[in-house]
């Protein structure tokens, strides 16, 4: 299995919309309501509105759009937002086909290295608290739990600055 990572573009849309909504449906299928689960997708992974987030990140280095290939097939994402010396990480997902193959732990690696570049010093994520997998997968990556907002444990990775 060769893996590749690359920053997606226009073109990789539909790929990266398909890869939410089948890990939404995985991942919160015993969390939220099929109703629910759906609605959210229906509008938070429009077309428009994931292309115009990729545009803006190819023009605006404050948003980073990473992709994870399987032999030329986009299998993963990763989002993350910089502001200043933090960066917040808005989105992981991976086909659940593709999950536990290092995958995720290589977009994540990825995305320090061009964190590094940046001078970042502390790197937060939002998972929801029921989202055990998640959790698990966040610890094991070196991030802690520091608070809770709502349904979410807000989690954080710390660099030497």
């Amino acid at each position: 299995m060769q893996i590749t990572v690359k920053r997606l573009a226009a073109e990789d849309v539909d790929a990266l919309i398909e890869i939410a909504r089948e890990s939404w449906r995985w991942t919160y299928r015993d969390i939220y309501s099929n109703e629910f689960i759906e609605r959210w997708i229906s509008e938070k992974y429009s077309k428009e509105k994931i292309l115009n987030e990729i545009i803006r990140s190819l023009s605006n280095f404050d948003t980073i759009f990473l992709g994870a290939l399987v032999n030329s097939t986009l299998t993963g994402f990763i989002e993350l937002k910089i502001i200043a010396d933090k960066a917040e990480l808005l989105r992981l997902y991976l086909k659940p086909e593709y999950t536990r193959r290092g995958i995720g732990k290589l977009l994540l690696s990825e995305a320090e290295k061009i964190m590094n570049t940046k001078g970042i010093v502390e790197w937060r994520l939002y998972v929801h608290q029921q989202n055990s997998i998640g959790v698990l997968f966040y610890k094991k990556n070196g991030f802690e739990v520091k608070d809770i907002d709502g349904d979410d444990f807000v989690m954080e990775k710390r660099y030497k600055s």
